[in-house]
């Protein structure tokens, strides 16, 4: 276009020869610069410039993944069970003359109960003691008749055998004497057994009998119950792979006497949820799974001052004294869950790039996931901006470990859209330069 615009001048004679030359030079050296500057430009904003593989990295925020202990807080189903349960049944038989308690009240160990008639048993001790004072007497004779007869023996009056009957009888006197003891013994313990007392301390139910009922020896209806109610044992139940290495532990501290290993239980009530206001601590693990759940039972101890826990009542409980088990946790929203329930993690890799991994989640804690098997000490986890993230992408990494992560998932979902937001708009504002 140039080189026609000076033909027609030169043909109008508009311009001399020399000055549409000189023209021309001008022109040319004019267009050259334009093309380097353009060029210029366009090798800076190229995909192998240093300032546009910048400009094109994704903004991420990692953490650094390191052991730490950590508490088991799995709220685990439990029932509350009396820490002592004593049913009363009676040892003898009779006619019950006058029960001593209030139903529903507290009874102390020791404290009456029910009263049998005695008369029965105080004839059967009035009758034992008889007999043994006549066994007594029975000894006593036996005794002079050896004495005597001792003497005879020696000035050999007498023959052997009398005086080796004699001996005889005295031994029977004295074993009727021993019979005798023990039937008054016994006698006295069932005359006892007449006055019913508390084995223990706790709380009574409904009497089964009244005054004037016939009761049996060790009859199977018991006269009433007593339950110890503080403190009370809470039955946890919990899966056989994660109850195997507290089950472990506990086992190894008791095998070794150890005090200083105590996990701690906290107690929820299942209808409000309302944390029950007393610490417990797990006391033992059944060494056996139930066949019908499939479950292990752990038994906990809880102070029970209020009476607040019955025995039956469904409760949730959590162990949260684990704290010298070491584990790598990552937060819950850096982990992506794939087609077939398959879990993975970005993370970031040398040179800056995203790289995909497959993880092994455990139990949860707290807002985060226990890892068993996929990541490593030191390896950096991708928890900010993981939407636009593909394998290999180079990403401009921020470390996050100290800030305060957030426990509900609202904001956690906030933060991802907004740096996903962010790295649109770059992507954006670099496309219209």
């Amino acid at each position: 276009m140039t080189r026609f615009l000076m033909q027609t001048l030169f043909f109008h004679g508009k311009i001399s020869r020399g000055l549409v030359a000189a023209l021309g030079v001008l022109v040319i050296t004019v267009l050259s610069a334009c093309s380097e500057e353009k060029s210029g430009n366009g090798q800076a904003q190229g995909p192998g410039g240093s300032q546009g593989e910048a400009q094109q990295a994704i903004p991420v925020g990692y953490i650094t993944v390191s052991p730490q202990k950590i508490g088991y807080t799995e709220k685990l189903p439990g029932r509350v069970v009396s820490y002592r349960v004593a049913q009363i049944r009676p040892q003898v038989s009779g006619i019950i003359q006058e029960r001593l308690f209030e139903e529903g009240s507290l009874v102390e160990e020791g404290d009456q109960l029910y009263q049998i008639d005695p008369e029965r048993y105080q004839a059967d001790l009035d009758m034992a003691q008889a007999n043994l004072e006549s066994a007594q007497a029975a000894v006593a004779n036996a005794q002079a008749v050896v004495n005597r007869f001792d003497g005879l023996a020696q000035k050999q009056v007498l023959s052997e055998q009398e005086f080796d009957d004699a001996k005889t009888r005295l031994r029977q006197a004295r074993a009727s004497v021993s019979q005798a003891e023990a039937e008054v013994k016994n006698a006295r313990i069932n005359l006892a057994y007449t006055n019913v007392y508390a084995p223990i301390s706790g709380f009574i139910g409904p009497s089964s009998v009244t005054k004037g009922a016939l009761v049996t020896q060790q009859q199977q209806e018991p006269l009433a119950i007593i339950r110890q109610l503080d403190p009370v044992y809470v039955d946890l139940s919990q899966s056989v792979g994660d109850a195997q290495k507290l089950k472990a532990r506990l086992i190894e501290s008791r095998i070794q006497k150890r005090d200083d290993v105590k996990f701690e239980v906290s107690l929820f009530f299942t209808e409000s949820g309302e944390p029950y206001p007393h610490k417990g601590k797990l006391d033992a693990t059944d060494l056996a799974v139930d066949e019908q759940t499939g479950a292990i039972r752990l038994r906990s101890v809880f102070p029970n001052p209020d009476n607040r826990l019955l025995p039956g009542l469904f409760v949730r409980a959590s162990i949260e004294d684990l704290s010298s088990s070491q584990a790598l946790v990552i937060p819950q929203k850096s982990v992506q869950i794939g087609n077939g329930g398959a879990k993975s993690v970005w993370v970031v890799a040398s040179g800056n790039k995203a790289s995909k991994r497959s993880v092994q989640t455990g139990v949860a804690y707290q807002n985060q996931w226990v890892i068993e098997d996929g990541l490593q000490a030191g390896d950096k986890v991708v928890v900010e901006g993981t939407m636009n993230l593909q394998d290999g992408a180079p990403v401009k990494p921020k470390d996050i470990s100290q800030q305060k992560k957030s426990s509900a998932g609202g904001s956690s979902r906030q933060d991802d859209s907004a740096t996903a937001g962010n790295a649109a708009s770059s992507s954006h504002s670099t496309g219209e330069r």
